[in-house]
């Protein structure tokens, strides 16, 4: 055997060794720590590693004397259908119109940019592109207006917590600080405490108005809000100490939100500037020189890139989105 091939032979076994090990390692380590974090769990549960089964038995138990005794908190997965979604989503953007004249201007909107980009370059499916393209610019401007109604409505929720917290604590009922919020705070946050203030009015049921509230609003401080109260009025207890500390909490969730949009605006810039350059540079080079641009509008293969080019485009912006996008 040559000597030269038995040595690359043994650098070759060494290294795979090695990172064989390397992995090795990393697994042990994983499972040391999942295993301390299961230990630390079980301890803060009461849970012995020696009596698993009576345990078992006993958390099993408990959990169904909760089951029994909550019934009405127990509620099954309600299957949401696309008008539901629409409607929802048009009501979170903060529009007062019925989804139907939504789309109907949107898909108006859009034949329009199909006719005038059909004539202004002669291209089908660049023009296709431009539906496409008034699509997202429609999507991206609901999503901010979306984002820009959820940041006041949050900064709302504080304010009103602190109204409710003094109101209660000068001797207003609960149903008076939430007309006091009706009045003292604007839409859209005003408008759902005069809505539950005139349930409560009319005889309904102060927490089945609160969960209807809820369930109708889909923030998740507001549900929150709504689940603390029902709680606290069905246990007992301080509910102006209740609202100062859900003031507190969700005043730390704003500054965290805040803190997590300050560390993704880099990538959020960057996803603005890829996906503009390109299509910038296309109306440019369309502008400035048609005959270089022409096969992309009069070749099959040349609308089959832009079409391609376009996936692309809109793929990225979606990766991107994804990588920006932090739950807590």
């Amino acid at each position: 055997m040559d000597p030269q091939r038995t040595i690359n032979l043994i650098i070759s076994i060494t290294v795979f060794g090695l990172v064989v090990s390397v992995w090795c390692i990393g697994v042990f380590l994983w499972l040391g720590r999942y295993l301390l974090k299961l230990k630390s769990v079980q301890r803060r549960l009461g849970i012995s590693a020696g009596s698993g089964d009576e345990d078992s038995e006993t958390l099993r138990l408990w959990r169904d004397l909760q089951i029994r005794q909550a019934p009405e908190h127990v509620e099954e997965k309600e299957t949401v259908s696309l008008h539901k979604k629409l409607n929802h989503w048009i009501t979170d953007a903060g529009w007062k119109v019925p989804f139907r004249a939504v789309v109907l201007g949107v898909c108006g909107l859009a034949l329009m940019v199909f006719v005038v980009v059909y004539n202004l370059f002669g291209g089908i499916m660049l023009a296709i592109c431009g539906i496409f393209v008034t699509y997202y610019l429609f999507l991206q401007y609901v999503q901010n207006r979306i984002i820009k109604r959820v940041n006041l409505f949050e900064r709302q929720l504080v304010d009103a917590l602190g109204v409710a917290a003094r109101a209660l604590r000068a001797g207003h009922p609960l149903v008076g600080a939430f007309q006091l919020i009706a009045e003292e705070i604007g839409d859209p946050l005003g408008g759902i405490f005069r809505q539950v203030y005139q349930e409560q009015a009319f005889g309904s049921d102060l927490k089945d108005s609160l969960k209807k509230a809820a369930k109708e609003n889909r923030n998740t401080e507001f549900k929150l809000f709504a689940t603390s109260v029902t709680v606290q009025m069905h246990s007992g207890g301080n509910l102006a100490d209740l609202m100062d500390t859900l003031s507190s909490v969700i005043r730390s969730r704003i500054w965290l939100n805040k803190r997590i949009r300050v560390l993704t605006a880099q990538t959020q810039f960057s996803k603005m500037v890829l996906i503009a350059m390109p299509i910038l540079m296309f109306f440019v080079l369309s502008a400035v020189n048609p005959d270089y641009m022409e096969p992309l509008h009069k070749t099959l293969t040349g609308n089959f890139l832009l079409l391609l080019g376009f996936v692309m485009l809109l793929l990225g912006s979606w990766v991107m989105n994804k990588m920006a996008k932090i739950d807590f």
